[in-house]
């Protein structure tokens, strides 16, 4: 990546701070920071931001969640379970710092400056799917515009001028893992992981490293657009099914993609036994009343025998109905390719050639064309992509066949989602009644 100018790092700064001018040894800021009760500050150090600009320019950071350097690395970590926006954990997280006998020290607290210089760099070139101002810009905006402001420098000692790095790790609303090494490394992804790990096996307490920033910005959740944006909702004019619409309350309110994913698709699988016994009726009607069958004819009889049989121990041997087959059903008696498309539109259009030229990674290769002409063999794709989704993400056996790890994998799952989304509201609607 290309190197990061002074002038660039202060561009970056000005979307949180109030810097009015800059000389060679200072920022100047228009509006002063209440340190304490007696203490304001106009004027900040320069050197820190010089120091953790060339920290930046030697890091490799094509990630931006992560900042790494040979003997040493940060990671951004974010909380497992609905604490603050998106998940990030407050900022009242355990205090660590410790060293341990391989000689890497692990630090947990406030981002460096350099991590911050980074994310706030990155704020000016979102992911595409975004129209958001990241959460961490607004919250330290509102932090500035707070008088309880003083609340967050209570750390500081009462003899000590706030450095920037200071400031601006105390203003960020996020936090990051840091590990030093005596020696070069390559594993410092496998070391933070075990570092978390121990974090949960000690307190309970379960966190992550995040894989990219896209959920900084309000990114991979499904949310509806336009619905109700020009006029007050109608009063509804039909009931559904409770059970269905409980499993697409618990997907709509669930902050993990696989839960997501998993209650939309059991609005589908609640008729997988219906639509497949009906179907296997409606095969064995049509051989019985094709005219080529005959009833004085042994072979023909034996036929319809045959596809009984077959289909029983197909069962059998499942545990059940065909799972993928009966997604199909329900697919082709319920979804309306023209309405999926219209909805994928209004969500993300990009997503359509993604489905059409992507597979999950943890899936076999499943692309789904949802514009091709004839709509059974679109049916039939978009059935076995959701489902082998699904299974990647109920299966966890080791072996060659693709699976699906959890958090890691997130943000692609989420891309995913839209799609059963979709689906399953169409499955639900069917299924209402007028009032």
């Amino acid at each position: 990546m290309t190197e990061v100018t002074h002038e660039e790092a202060i561009k970056a700064l000005k979307l949180v701070l109030d810097i009015d001018a800059w000389t060679e040894n200072h920022l100047i800021l228009e509006t002063p920071l209440h340190i304490d009760s007696d203490r304001n500050v106009s004027r900040l150090e320069i050197a820190d931001l010089k120091t953790a600009t060339s920290d930046l320019n030697q890091s490799n950071r094509e990630n931006a969640a992560q900042l790494k350097w040979s003997n040493s690395c940060e990671y951004l970590i974010v909380r497992n379970g609905a604490l603050g926006p998106s998940g990030i954990m407050p900022r009242d997280i355990e205090n660590i710092d410790s060293t341990d006998e391989t000689g890497l020290k692990y630090s947990v607290g406030n981002p460096s400056l350099a991590f911050t210089l980074n994310l706030l760099l990155r704020a000016e070139d979102p992911p595409p799917s975004s129209t958001r101002v990241p959460f961490y810009i607004q919250n330290s905006r509102r932090r500035l515009r707070d008088r309880r402001i003083i609340g967050y420098f209570d750390s500081l000692p009462a003899d000590a001028d706030p450095s920037l790095g200071y400031i601006m790790g105390e203003l960020m609303p996020l936090m990051t893992l840091r590990i030093e090494s005596k020696r070069p490394r390559s594993d410092f992804k496998d070391a933070a992981e075990a570092f978390l790990f121990q974090l949960a096996f000690n307190y309970d307490v379960s966190y992550r490293v995040a894989a990219n920033i896209d959920h900084l910005f309000g990114v991979g959740r499904v949310r509806r657009r336009g619905r109700a944006g020009d006029a007050a909702m109608d009063a509804p004019r039909m009931t559904y099914n409770s059970d269905l619409v409980h499993h697409y309350q618990l997907a709509v309110s669930a902050e993990s993609p696989m839960l997501q994913y998993l209650s939309y698709y059991h609005i589908a699988e609640h008729f997988f036994e219906k639509v497949f016994n009906d179907d296997f009726v409606e095969q064995v009607r049509r051989k019985i009343a094709d005219p080529a069958f005959s009833l004085k004819r042994s072979k023909d009889i034996q036929g319809v025998i045959r596809l009984v049989t077959t289909t029983q121990r197909r069962v059998r041997d499942e545990g059940g109905v065909d799972e993928q087959r009966a997604l199909a059903l329900v697919l082709e008696n319920f979804v309306e390719t023209g309405r999926l498309l219209d909805d994928l539109r209004a969500h993300d259009a990009e997503l359509i050639e993604y489905y059409k030229a992507n597979s999950p990674s943890f899936s076999e290769n499943v692309p789904v064309d949802l514009e091709a002409d004839r709509d059974a063999e679109v049916k039939a794709a978009l059935a076995k992509r959701i489902y082998q989704t699904r299974n990647s993400l109920v299966h966890a056996k080791d072996g060659a066949r693709p699976k699906y790890f959890p958090f890691v994998d997130d943000a692609e799952l989420s891309k995913e989602i839209p799609l059963l989304r979709f689906c399953a509201e169409q499955i639900i609607i069917a299924h209402g009644k007028v009032i």
